[in-house]
């Protein structure tokens, strides 16, 4: 009688966990990356984003090695994040140029960060991935010869392995 409830006990307990893990199933994302949100932290007269992402397969960020074809040098491949910089000019969004002048003059070269993020993919078999990417603009993460640095605002882009380029997601207004 004892035997017969243990075994009981057993085959519901087992039932239970099958049914259990039958339900779960892992969180999928698609496999291109995407972007949730771009929040920023002031650190004087440095500044952290902060990207929280999502990406099905797993393939975001590279190794130190991958310099060879499309990853070389020079290639718009090499890095795998960009950061656009953007100043409020007479009531619109502008891209920051590095203008003597401070007037954001046309011909002038804009201001944009790129990175290499290091490999992120999980090890094992489910390399879905859920995070946030973390990085720091020097100081001064304005443009200092600008006359129109006191309202700014970064706007990011992610690359995969696979050269999936997700969304596009702005901060919020930084004023200084």
């Amino acid at each position: 009688m004892i035997k017969c409830i243990k075994i009981t006990i057993i085959i519901g307990v087992l039932t239970g966990m099958a049914f259990l893990s039958s339900c779960l199933k892992p969180i999928s994302y698609p496999d291109e990356p995407e972007l949730q949100s771009v929040t920023y932290t002031k650190l004087g007269d440095s500044l952290m984003l902060s990207m929280e992402f999502t990406d099905g397969d797993g393939d975001v960020g590279l190794n130190e090695g991958d310099t060879a074809s499309p990853y070389e040098p020079g290639s718009f491949f090499h890095y795998n994040l960009y950061v656009e910089y953007f100043e409020m000019m007479d009531g619109e969004w502008v891209k920051g140029r590095l203008d003597p002048s401070g007037n954001n003059f046309p011909t002038a070269d804009t201001i944009n960060f790129q990175y290499r993020i290091k490999n992120l993919t999980p090890i094992g078999q489910n390399k879905t991935l859920k995070g946030t990417i973390n990085i720091t603009i020097e100081a001064p993460y304005y443009n200092p010869i600008s006359n129109h640095n006191d309202s700014i605002k970064y706007r990011v882009s992610l690359i995969d392995r696979s050269l999936n380029i997700s969304n596009l997601m702005e901060t919020e207004l930084i004023t200084r």
